[in-house]
């Protein structure tokens, strides 16, 4: 059976495997990560509240509510009369809870004011729910009269489809609603039980992180909250458990031919794993040309990226299709901006991640056009299709690290270095390094493939780290100036 890594962490328990299974997992460098992605989840109350409120509505508000329409059945009329309060009363609790959780902020490891306006805050899970917090008790009273709403309406739901005869004749939109709102009163009902096994156990608050997202940084009743997995291994061993046979494949699974990050992240420590590493098919010097910049500005600053659109407009009129790969989804509009006007680019499709539609939609167009650039991050990296359609040029904006800003990575760091671990060493620069190398292979596919990778970011000769990710390279790397690489796009030979 062939799958996706969430439906098999999702489902690895369904009888669907078989007996003695054999379990392969491609892109096993992404296996941890997405396992970890499938298990975090969310409680919106901000949208348990409007559900609660729309419900309200049809019982009793709107012109066409059961109330009105059912004036006259005394049953619907009694369960109406006990359900309007209960509903009152949990949009109180839910209040509380939002207060309960806003009152930590101060306690958070991160704070972000979110382009939208949004306060993002980050807590480790003991941080949010300390053992004397009066969250616990106030989610249980919650899960209860959330039990009770959704039991009482759906007595309701069931009362007017036996006097489904009052309603006018085709129109069902009324029960179509409530429906509705019971099947979200059923959906945070579901949330609600997760959160409470969740922060119920010690060892789930140690290996878990919680973001507080208010949509107004003001006022408490705008509060939701977010919890994700920091510490995947347990989750990883129940896997592997149910399979006899592990295979575990990926063109990134080393780190300069040592396995022992990948062992590490997948949780294989105790398993023994026999390691190997293929041989190229082919001689990826006579296909792959890198080019490093060694003279680009500080890659955070503005005259950085007056270098970088100089090259996108002044050094391309000789390539067909370029890749160019960013770390920050905030400056690709930046980068578009500069560049999608000027008459020397004329000739390209200039397609931007987050602009110019899906990323699907962006692949397929780029495979198409005879001439195209796409500016893109994180997905752009690794895993996208282009259809078969060669690249000739993939450039790397900056040395692909995480932004210590994403809560998934602060709260992951942070647990990292409470157990005195070197974060820079054991997490960010293994993380980096399987990134570039792998928006490296967006350029070499196979054997008919030719192209050139360009680096964009000098750290790679003024940083001790630098040496990592040269010697990651599978080729000799070229070390060119600015004024010189046009020269070097322009006669690059593919043959």
């Amino acid at each position: 059976m062939v799958t996706n890594h969430a439906y098999l962490a999702n489902h690895y328990m369904d009888t669907i495997w078989g007996q003695n299974p054999y379990l392969v997992i491609d892109e096993a460098h992404r296996f941890t990560d997405n396992v970890i992605t499938s298990r975090n989840d969310a409680l919106r109350f901000e949208s348990l509240w409007g559900s609660l409120s729309r419900l309200r509505n049809l019982l009793y508000f709107s012109e066409d509510s059961v109330q009105n329409q059912f004036s006259e059945n005394v049953e619907i009329n009694f369960l109406l009369k006990n359900l309007d309060p209960e509903i009152l009363d949990l949009i109180y609790t839910i209040n509380d809870l939002q207060k309960i959780l806003y009152s930590r902020k101060e306690e958070a490891i991160n704070k972000i004011i979110l382009p939208n306006g949004n306060l993002e805050l980050s807590f480790p899970g003991k941080v949010l729910f300390p053992k004397d917090s009066e969250f616990l008790d106030k989610m249980s009273s919650f899960v209860q009269k959330l039990e009770n709403v959704r039991q009482k309406t759906n007595q309701i739901l069931f009362n007017l489809y036996q006097d489904h005869s009052s309603i006018p004749s085709g129109d069902d939109s009324l029960l179509s609603d409530i429906t509705e709102e019971i099947d979200q009163l059923d959906y945070y009902t579901e949330k609600s039980y997760q959160l409470t096994d969740l922060i119920s156990s010690e060892d789930n608050l140690d290996q878990g992180g919680f973001v507080l997202i208010a949509t107004n940084p003001d006022d408490p009743l705008s509060t939701n909250l977010h919890w994700m997995m920091l510490d995947a291994s347990r989750e990883l061993r129940q896997i592997y458990s149910r399979f006899d046979h592990l295979l575990f494949v990926s063109a990134t699974l080393t780190s300069n031919e040592n396995f022992d990050y990948a062992i590490k992240q997948l949780a294989l420590e105790d398993m023994d794993p026999i390691t190997y590493i293929g041989k190229s098919s082919f001689d990826l010097n006579k296909h792959l040309e890198v080019l490093a910049v060694e003279d680009m500005p500080k890659p955070d600053s503005d005259e950085y990226l007056e270098s970088l659109d100089d090259i996108l407009i002044n050094d391309l009129e000789n390539k067909n299709h370029v890749l160019l790969l960013m770390t920050n989804l905030d400056k690709i509009h930046d980068v578009f901006v500069e560049i999608v006007n000027n008459p020397k680019l004329k000739d390209f499709e200039i397609l931007a991640q987050g602009l110019s539609g899906s990323n699907n939609r962006i692949a397929k167009r780029f495979s198409i056009a005879p001439k195209a650039i796409i500016i893109g991050a994180d997905s752009f990296w690794e895993g996208i299709d282009f259809h078969d359609q060669g690249i000739d040029l993939v450039i790397a904006s900056k040395l692909p690290f995480e932004s210590p800003d994403q809560p998934e990575v602060k709260l992951r760091q942070k647990r990292l270095e409470d157990k005195n671990i070197n974060v820079f060493e054991n997490d960010s620069i293994p993380r980096a390094l399987i990134r570039f190398r792998q928006g490296m292979g967006r350029l070499i596919r196979g054997e008919q493939d030719h192209g050139q990778f360009v680096i964009l970011d000098s750290r790679l000769w003024t940083k001790d780290y630098g040496k990592i990710f040269l010697q990651a390279i599978p080729v000799k790397v070229q070390k060119v100036s600015q004024k010189g690489l046009k020269d070097k796009l322009d006669n690059y030979d593919p043959r």
